[in-house]
């Protein structure tokens, strides 16, 4: 039989003179379960037994000779053994003498038990109407030595310190306990005190070793021992911190009256006059100044120094200084803030425009309107940040800045309740608090980035705070009344729209800021950012020249980016090595160098090593099976050749160039409009169940998708069936549709300042697209001819240098 409790088929009365003893001393006894009152050897215990097989098994005993197993786990844990599922035993119980048992008349039994000693369980040998299991006594073993002796007089020692910190325990009790002279028994009998909970009790239990079960209840005690002194040391110092505070404040009291029948009171010393009269100087509405007295009152009735004071004195100092009155701005010039506007920023016509505008309203109306929410949305480095600041500047107001990236607690915007320790307002009323003023220029940094977990949705938070129909009220958690933040200017920022939840964005007037051309980025260069480097690096204008040449070189081969942020990082590295070589030829004994330091085109990779990046060119000849198209990255525009390749196969379609789902659908597409045009274009109609069409868009490292390359592949796709070469100098965008319908698409700017750069000289768009020409670079304009189109008849008569006739002609629609 193994060590699991299993059924038995024996008759349900089974008697140890039936049983053959598996080994010397086996015991077969009746099983008591008394749940987690764990019952030591050397102990005994009255109880009141309830009806069960518990109950039963000691009236067997009672009637054998008196002896039971005792196991300490609840009995329900015992109920799957009814089932064929066995259940296992606990190791180690207690062999007891069951010294009195007498039926009660409500069905009870009250008992009197005597642990003797432990026992190993090996097995259950009956179920019914009982358990009876198998066992073997375990007897302590005499161990002797300092080592254990020392070990005792350590633990009795821990015992007469319990007793000085709990006190009331009988004197009988600790003399029994120093009599005890062999460390299992002392184990045992320590572990009924109250340091010891069910599971340090269950351990000491199942621990065999006498030694090692009384190292165990040392470590105990000790526990026990130190987080007793420690409690009474914490009762001790609240109790010296109480009696100090209420004698302070006694004789604070007294200290007043005697003032008053002195005739020498002077209520600048009492805090609390000191506070009503900053409320009653303070410039706010009426319902603020209410608030604050309310607490004033609140901090009288309890005392400056009780436990609320100080959360009381910190709201008071958030209400007297926040600027709630409106402060007064001089009078606003147009012609200065352009000015401004024009210093600080090159470029950017459409968004001065529309400021200037915003400027122009607030003089003639006042604050008769609300001031609207601007949103910047544009790539990194294109100076929507330092825009708000100009703002500032011409509008002569404080400014604000708060970036919103990563902000994931709602409580960031609308502050924390004052329930909460170190409770503060939110990001809001913080700032309004730094720059005393109501009116401020206010921007929300990278409010695409704000994101949303268990603790509240920021964005929700914000749009109280971005409209300008609520935020004349807005409630921050912490001040609990409202405050107006309808003469704020908020202007946000973002790199992206697409995050922005929609009734965020409803709220707010959105500005693209799209990238800067190399005309524009050559004229921030010399008009502002070598300026400001040279001057950062101690350099003088003229030690230090960086050519148009040289600055374009950094542009093309050095940065990739649609603002001019990477720019500023390689003109200070230029700065920075310049400037090494003036401080050496300035030290005593060093070769001097020359007095005006030069760099061109050539001098670039000098400094900064060689090129990091190349720029797409246009093809250097007409090419079959080749087309040029443009894309819009995040850092500007590129042009990317689409190449096809028809080989012999069975009319598969393969397409290689990291393409993503939207593109690989305009492929084929594309395949499918060549199919259906295949008569008029002259291919044989078995060409496609004959040949394998390979499709691929360099850089194959570089994901690319979105559908503005349709018209791109279909010319492709015509040029390498026809044999017909693809113009090099042609750029095109535009998606196509199964009919050859060329659809409008987006990001137009930057694909024609790419198309430009790389050399084309004609730029297909679709004619959708054409009312977006205005908004394109005058300099884009006059180099490029930009046509727009309708049909992909019309881009093949542009885009093959010797299109068949039957292209040409008007084909009916599919």
């Amino acid at each position: 039989m193994s060590d699991e409790l299993r059924p038995s088929h024996e008759p349900a009365m089974l008697n140890n003179s039936d049983l053959e003893p598996a080994a010397k001393d086996e015991r077969f006894l009746p099983l008591v379960v008394l749940g987690e009152m764990v019952i030591m050897p050397h102990m005994t215990i009255p109880l009141q037994v309830p009806q069960g097989k518990s109950y039963r098994a000691m009236e067997r005993a009672w009637d054998e000779d008196h002896e039971v197993l005792l196991i300490f786990v609840r009995e329900n844990e015992l109920e799957g053994y009814k089932s064929s599922q066995a259940q296992q035993l606990p190791p180690t119980g207690v062999i007891a003498r069951l010294e009195e048992f007498a039926k009660l008349p409500d069905g009870t039994a009250r008992v009197i038990l005597e642990g003797l000693h432990r026992a190993v369980i090996h097995q259950a040998v009956q179920i019914q109407p009982f358990y009876r299991v198998s066992c073997l006594p375990v007897h302590d073993s005499d161990v002797d030595g300092m080592e254990i002796q020392a070990l005792m007089d350590t633990v009795k020692q821990q015992v007469d310190e319990f007793v000085d910190h709990l006190g009331e325990v009988p004197q009988e009790a600790i003399q029994f306990v120093h009599r005890i002279d062999r460390p299992g028994h002392l184990a045992d009998i320590v572990t009924w005190g109250p340091a010891f909970d069910f599971r340090d009790r269950l351990d000491i239990l199942n621990t065999l070793d006498p030694v090692a079960r009384l190292r165990k209840a040392n470590m105990v005690l000790a526990r026990q021992l130190e987080l007793l002194k420690l409690r009474a040391k914490i009762q001790q110092d609240t109790k010296e911190v109480l009696d100090q505070s209420q004698r302070e404040y006694f004789l604070r009291e007294q200290m007043r009256v005697i003032r008053r029948e002195l005739g020498e009171d002077d209520d600048s010393d009492d805090p609390i006059d000191e506070l009503r009269r900053k409320v009653a100087e303070l410039k706010a509405p009426d319902y603020v100044k209410n608030q604050a007295l309310h607490e004033i009152k609140r901090l009288a009735q309890q005392g400056m120094n009780s436990p609320e004071a100080g959360v009381i004195r910190t709201y008071l100092d958030w209400l007297l200084n926040l600027p709630w009155a409106e402060e007064d701005h001089g009078e606003i010039s147009i012609v200065e803030a352009q000015k401004v506007l024009d210093q600080d920023h090159f470029g950017l016509e459409r968004v001065k425009e529309r400021i200037l505008e915003f400027l122009a309203v607030r003089k003639l109306a006042g604050n008769k309107m609300r001031s609207p929410i601007l949103c910047f949305v544009g790539p990194p480095g294109v100076g929507k940040t330092s825009l708000g600041r100009s703002i500032a500047r011409s509008l002569n107001r404080q400014f604000i800045r708060t970036s919103l990236g990563g902000v994931r607690d709602e409580a960031e915007i609308r502050g924390h309740r004052r329930t909460y320790i170190g409770a503060m307002p939110g990001r809001v009323i913080q700032g309004m608090k730094s720059v005393k003023s109501n009116s401020p220029v206010y921007i929300l940094d990278e409010v695409d980035k704000v994101g949303t977990d268990f603790r509240g949705d920021p964005t929700s938070a914000l749009l109280e705070v971005l409209d300008p129909e609520q935020n004349n009220t807005f409630s921050d958690h912490y001040l609990e009344i409202p405050f107006d933040l309808s003469k704020v200017i908020f202007i946000a920022t973002a790199n992206q729209l697409e995050p922005i939840p929609g009734p965020l964005r409803d709220r707010m007037e959105i500005i693209e800021i799209g990238g800067y051309t190399e005309d524009e980025k050559l004229g921030i260069a010399r008009g502002f950012l070598v300026p400001k480097q040279r001057e950062f690096h101690g350099l003088q204008p003229e030690q230090l020249e960086i050519t148009d040449g040289a600055v374009l070189k950094l542009v093309r081969e050095y940065t990739r980016e649609a603002g001019v942020r990477n720019l500023e990082r390689e003109l200070a590295t230029l700065c920075r090595k310049v400037a090494r070589k003036v401080a050496s030829a300035t030290e005593p004994g060093a070769e001097s160098g020359p007095e005006r330091y030069v760099i061109d085109t050539d001098d670039v990779a000098t400094y900064l090593g060689p090129e990091r990046f190349t720029f797409g060119l246009a093809e250097e000849r007409d090419e079959i099976g080749v087309a040029t198209g443009v894309a819009w990255t995040s850092t500007g525009g590129d042009i990317l050749s689409i190449e096809v390749l028809p080989v012999k196969g069975k009319g598969g379609l393969l397409l290689t160039g990291q393409l993503g789902d939207v593109m690989k659908e305009s492929a084929q597409a594309a395949v499918s409009y060549v199919r259906s045009k295949a008569d008029q274009l002259g291919i044989d109609t078995n060409y496609f169940e004959e040949h394998n069409i390979h499709i691929h868009i360099p850089e194959g490292a570089v994901p690319k998708d979105g559908p503005s390359a349709g018209i791109t592949l279909t010319t492709a796709l015509i040029s390498a069936m026809t044999g017909q070469p693809v113009r090099r100098d042609v750029a095109m965008t535009g998606e196509v549709t199964l009919r050859g319908k060329v659809l409008a698409i987006g990001g137009l700017k930057e694909k024609t300042l790419a198309a430009h750069r790389a050399g084309i000289r004609t730029f297909i768009l679709p004619k959708e697209n054409a009312k977006d020409i205005v908004e394109l670079p005058e300099k884009v304009r006059q180099d490029l001819n930009l046509i727009p189109v309708t049909s992909m008849d019309e881009v093949l008569q542009i885009a093959l240098t010797h299109p068949a006739v039957e292209v040409i002609k008007p084909v009916a629609t599919v």
